[in-house]
């Protein structure tokens, strides 16, 4: 695929399965892939839902009214009343066997913390349908009820593991005049 943006091409470039902006084409002596990392868990994916349930048998998350970033409410503080929050994380075979701590925060526009926060941990061994050296997904995910906003702007969610930074999701709250519809009950005005 080719993006044109202020006369310079962008390519995407694959790699690992996922996909690299560069301005070097595929194949280019110039174009660098990253270097795979053997021992780093990394984000696959991070992200805001209205719901999100994780079967512990698969593995999978089932995801409901995914991958939003604008919320507006009519009157502050405003409760929203679920939020899931998702995150796929790509671990090498090297981080297997080890037990492994996550945290999801949020934060305001002013970076000050939420009292919101998710914390867990995982170990992983080698599935024995993978070959050796093969990389595993693990996924993470849930719903948190009742989260409350104390005034519009920007929040972000914030995803560690063993204490690193991994990624981070925007959420922008607007206050919409009285009258329209609200994101806690789309398709009715509040009175």
């Amino acid at each position: 695929m080719l993006v044109r943006q202020q006369e310079s091409t962008l390519y995407y470039v694959e790699w690992r399965g996922l996909f690299q902006v560069t301005d070097q084409p595929e194949g280019s002596n110039q174009a660098k892939e990253p270097a795979p990392s053997f021992t780093s868990i990394e984000s696959l994916a991070f992200f805001a839902a209205d719901h999100i349930v994780k079967d512990e048998a698969s593995g999978k998350l089932h995801v409901l009214g995914g991958f939003f970033n604008l919320l507006r409410f009519q009157v502050y503080p405003a409760l929203l009343p679920t939020l899931g929050i998702g995150a796929s994380l790509y671990v090498p075979w090297h981080a297997y066997h080890q037990d492994h701590h996550f945290a999801i925060t949020m934060v305001d526009e002013d970076r000050q913390p939420l009292p919101l926060k998710i914390e867990g941990g995982f170990r992983l061994g080698a599935d024995m349908l993978l070959g050796h050296g093969d990389p595993s997904v693990v996924n993470i995910g849930g719903t948190v009820p009742n989260v409350v906003f104390q005034r519009p702007g920007r929040y972000r969610l914030w995803l560690t593991v063993d204490g690193e930074p991994l990624d981070d999701w925007g959420l922008q709250l607007l206050q919409l005049p009285t009258g329209l519809p609200s994101a806690a009950a789309p398709g009715t005005a509040e009175k």
